[in-house]
């Protein structure tokens, strides 16, 4: 592990309490929480910047920096979408992708990633949905809907804290790690106030796949739901790696996600016996002679990373594909409903 993966890795734990890093630090929280509020009093009072597109905005987003499931949710609230029969399309900020004056738009799974960013390059590819991306989220809205104008519903990603752009319904996206500890960023890893958890529209908790029953909020988790093999396309079940001799000894996973240990204990669940993991700092590309390089019979590497190879021609590599587990059934009606109160219809 590289030392800024190390470095990465020792903030997180000094975010899950008040020690000696965040009080040093707490001063520099306060002057962020100072310039964040005041930034936000600014468009609720006057507007005057704030841009309201001709359809509804549902914004998804967090107030823990990074790796809570917005990606996934993203994906599965598109889904949902589709099914009541909304058109929907994706603004976001693109992060990672080439500097560019213009926002991008575009749709499929053969988007390039150096354009786009590899979580929206990801989330087409996963959904057919269009996507339009640029630092400023209301110019990628007035650019999508010139793009496409059947949309008839923007999902702005990661979009919370991007006040410029005027929504209908917010979601707010948190994970087991819930708010740290409590403070903002840098002494803590919260964006937002805790109390900013109040006055969203609907706050989705992940958790673990067998944990589902312990909570009584809208819950979901991220399933290991089958893996694809990155030169012939294959497909098996997430358990089906290790059957007909698919996976040879041995195996070294790679991840450069929010939270790594997440993939590898996915792995790991699978009765998968990981020789080496390679924990990268989120969004930073696979060196493709790194890899080529290490002495493994198979390697194993999340979506989000292979959406950055897709020339890759390594027969080792598999590639792990997820899918959102919501907490009850029939999640479409309880999403209908809740979009309904905010005065977003199903369109007829």
């Amino acid at each position: 592990m590289a030392i800024g993966d190390k470095l990465q890795t020792w903030l997180a734990r000094q975010w899950q309490h008040r020690g000696l890093w965040a009080y040093a630090n707490l001063p520099l929280s306060w002057i962020y929480g100072w310039i964040s509020r005041r930034t936000k009093r600014a468009y609720e009072r006057t507007r005057q910047e704030a841009y309201r597109p001709s359809v509804p905005v549902i914004v998804i987003g967090n107030i823990y920096v990074g790796g809570t499931g917005k990606t996934p949710v993203t994906c599965a609230l598109a889904q949902e979408l589709t099914t009541l029969g909304f058109t929907p399309g994706l603004v976001s900020r693109g992060y990672g992708r080439q500097a560019s004056h213009a926002p991008a738009c575009g749709s499929g799974s053969d988007l390039d990633w150096r354009t786009y960013g590899d979580e929206p390059a990801l989330i087409a590819a996963k959904t057919g949905m269009p996507i339009s991306v640029h630092a400023d989220r209301a110019l990628a809205a007035q650019h999508l809907l010139l793009h496409d104008p059947s949309v008839d519903v923007i999902l702005s990603d990661d979009g919370l804290q991007h006040h410029r752009l005027a929504r209908d319904f917010e979601v707010l996206v948190q994970d087991e790690r819930g708010i740290g500890n409590g403070w903002l960023l840098p002494a803590g890893p919260l964006r937002e106030l805790p109390s900013r958890r109040n006055t969203v529209d609907l706050v989705l908790q992940r958790c673990q796949p067998n944990g589902l029953d312990s909570f009584t909020s809208p819950a979901f988790s991220v399933c290991l739901s089958h893996w694809r093999h990155a030169v012939s396309g294959r497909v098996l079940p997430a358990s089906g790696l290790t059957d007909g001799g698919s996976l040879v000894a041995p195996v070294i996973a790679v991840a450069a996600i929010g939270v790594p240990e997440r993939f590898f204990d996915s792995v790991r669940s699978l009765g998968i016996e990981l020789s080496h993991t390679e924990a990268l700092a989120d969004h930073q590309p696979i060196d493709l002679d790194w890899l080529e390089h290490q002495n493994a019979g198979s390697i194993l590497v999340t979506e989000k990373d292979a959406i950055k190879m897709p020339t890759i021609r390594d027969a080792r590599i598999w590639i792990a594909e997820t899918t959102v587990q919501w907490w009850q059934d029939d999640i479409g009606t309880f999403f209908e409903q809740k979009l309904a109160q905010a005065g977003i219809k199903r369109p007829r």
